[in-house]
């Protein structure tokens, strides 16, 4: 009877070691990838004002 309970807790205890690195590689790839989108949003915002005319009162067509 020992042996099962015993056996159960060390189950239980690999399982849920497995859902917290998993989990913890979850979030780094998350935060990485964050990361490089907004990088990347960033640099065609910068494109898209830089090529988008102005008026002659010097704003952008979406700035009324």
């Amino acid at each position: 009877m020992g042996a099962v309970i015993a056996y159960k807790n060390i189950q239980f205890f690999l399982r849920m070691l497995l859902y917290i690195i998993l989990g913890i590689i979850v979030l780094c790839v998350r935060a990485h990838n964050k990361k490089k989108t907004r990088k990347r949003i960033d640099k065609r915002t910068e494109y898209m004002m830089k090529h988008t005319k102005k008026d002659r009162n010097g704003k952008y067509p979406w700035e009324y």
